[in-house]
């Protein structure tokens, strides 16, 4: 609508209505009655369009009218007309220009099954991303998603900012996968990046060996496996990938040292070797002094970007002219080493505890490490 320019007897002035000039003997501009009833119709149709009944005793209905469709948000939402991964919808009015940060919504026709694309009013499609700015993952838009979408000039790409019963809330987790034994990592759908933390298993204790009289044996406590933790994309996980979680070390004969923790791993991208057993002593003379070296922890992890550390050493045992301290095995950060009289490691990836024995006794064995873990969070 404008001004009606094209009428010379309205009698504008510089384009604009005038009143009457009666000193001046200047006549004021006249409303053509098609300019004025096109007015009046723009301004019912408004009125109108929300299933108002025009009145002329109600001065607010175009204020209410506005309103309306301010909150109806005609021109921000559409249905989905495309189909799985091409998302299409047609907007009033029409949407000619893709303008940095423009927002739109539209419910989903069909859930998305892989990297998808979005096209309003039949402009070229441009590809969906995540929040994370990554393609979209299976299941991030289901059937019927009320979908929030803003288009990014940079990107070249509408940033998804919200999807109704998808998996497209960025960094939400989906749930924890513990490996207590070995077997097949398969990422959830929707899983975007995962934190893992791995510990090798525990080393074994070493048994204590059967004495004489004034005679003592004992042993130190098996050493703890290492530890490491790792921030993963999908993208570097992949698929699947084959999950190793290191048994606990055996505990010693009488006559024998503990085994050997064995190594926990996420496939080839992080790996945790087990502790090492405490070594197997002969007895002691009551008069003599000894120190009986806890196993050694394991080596230093690899492939964890947040975390790689070493095991921990077991506790020696000791003997001082007849007093005898078994050897505790070493801790882990998800397990507690086994107190020394051959009690097994707890949790995860500690070391059994070792034996002590005093005179004219039978032999005794060691205690076992807890065996490794792996441990996936999955998050969207």
């Amino acid at each position: 609508m404008d001004y009606p320019k094209s009428v010379p007897s309205a009698g504008l002035v510089n384009g604009k209505f005038v009143n009457e000039d009666v000193v001046g003997g200047l006549p004021g501009s006249l409303i053509p009655a098609t300019w004025g009833n096109g007015v009046t119709d723009e301004l019912l149709n408004v009125v109108k369009s929300v299933g108002l009944a025009p009145s002329e005793a109600d001065a607010t209905q175009l204020l209410q009218a506005i309103k309306k469709l301010s909150q109806a948000g005609e021109d921000k939402h559409a249905a989905d007309v495309g189909a799985a991964n091409l998302y299409m919808a047609n907007y009033l009015p029409v949407i000619t220009t893709l303008k940095d940060g423009l927002a739109l919504r539209f419910t989903a026709a069909n859930a998305n099954t892989a990297a998808s694309t979005f096209a309003p009013n039949g402009l070229v499609p441009k590809p969906l991303v995540s929040l994370a700015l990554s393609a979209l993952r299976p299941a991030e838009i289901v059937a019927g998603s009320v979908c929030s979408v803003v288009f990014s000039a940079a990107l070249d790409s509408w940033v998804l900012v919200y999807a109704s019963g998808g998996n497209a809330n960025g960094g939400r987790l989906l749930g924890v996968r513990t490996f207590a034994a070995s077997g097949m990592y398969v990422p959830t759908v929707g899983m975007r990046n995962v934190l893992v933390k791995i510990v090798g298993g525990g080393g074994g204790s070493a048994g204590a060996v059967s004495t004489g009289a004034s005679q003592y044996s004992l042993s130190g406590g098996g050493g703890s496996g290492s530890y490491a933790e790792a921030w993963l994309s999908s993208d570097i996980v992949g698929a699947s990938q084959v999950v190793t979680v290191g048994l606990g070390g055996t505990a010693g004969a009488p006559t024998s040292g503990g085994g050997v923790g064995g190594t926990s791993s996420l496939g080839s991208l992080v790996s945790a070797p087990g502790g090492q057993a405490s070594p197997w002593l002969t007895w002691l003379p009551a008069n003599a002094t000894g120190l009986c070296v806890g196993g050694q922890g394991g080596d230093v992890a690899s492939g964890g970007n947040i975390v790689n550390t070493a095991g921990a050493a077991g506790a020696p045992g000791i003997s001082v002219n007849g007093s005898t301290l078994a050897g505790n095995g070493a801790s882990s950060p998800l397990g507690s080493g086994g107190k020394g009289y051959a009690m097994p490691g707890s949790g995860y990836g500690s070391g059994g505890g070792g034996m002590a024995i005093g005179p004219n006794l039978a032999g005794r064995s060691g205690a076992a490490g807890a065996p490794g873990v792996v441990i996936i969070y999955e998050y969207a």
